[in-house]
């Protein structure tokens, strides 16, 4: 009877350890049919696609931040939408940041690939939940390459902590999507 008691406890903090492990959040991951990620070593950080509907809420330019500084969790290098935005205005003397939000996404698609192999253009619908749509392209061809929903709890604000958590999630999945694309090959 202890022996059983024992194997019970043990069961229970095991099932306990995996579902503290895994991600809190709702999220789904799609890789296109014939799509390579493992070819990518530099990821840019595009303009996101995002309004910002509470005063609390971060403003777009602390979110570009945000889903730049969450990339600290993976081995991919991150290019900054900043270090791109003065990367076009040095080479081509065009300033990203002034100019009308489609605009600067055409010049930003048509110059990237000077700077990183993808980029990821981030939207978010916040709802009454928040959902992160991050789209990872092809610098030059803007071939759909990855795209990762992640969905934050009903509890969760739209707050930096939760932008951040979930754009964490991201590079997490995006860097099993690549090893488990490598051990394919």
């Amino acid at each position: 009877m202890k022996r059983f008691v024992q194997m019970a406890l043990v069961l229970c903090l095991t099932l306990f350890a995996v579902q503290a492990g895994a991600s809190p959040y709702s999220d789904k991951v799609t890789l296109p049919e014939g799509a390579v990620i493992t070819n990518v070593n530099r990821l840019a950080v595009g303009a996101p696609l995002y309004v910002q509907v509470e005063e609390t809420a971060p403003s777009i330019e602390i979110l570009t931040q945000v889903i730049s500084d969450a990339s600290r969790i993976t081995h991919t290098n991150i290019v900054t939408y900043d270090a791109v935005v003065n990367g076009i205005q040095t080479d081509k003397g065009i300033d990203l940041k002034s100019l009308p939000r489609r605009d600067a996404a055409k010049i930003f698609k048509e110059n990237v690939a000077s700077y990183a192999d993808a980029y990821i253009i981030l939207t978010v619908a916040n709802n009454s939940r928040t959902t992160f749509f991050f789209d990872v392209y092809r610098s030059g061809s803007n071939e759909l390459l990855y795209t990762y929903e992640v969905r934050a709890n009903k509890s969760d604000g739209n707050t930096v902590a939760t932008f951040s958590s979930l754009s964490e999630q991201f590079y997490k999945n995006w860097q099993r999507s690549v090893e488990a694309q490598n051990k394919v090959k």
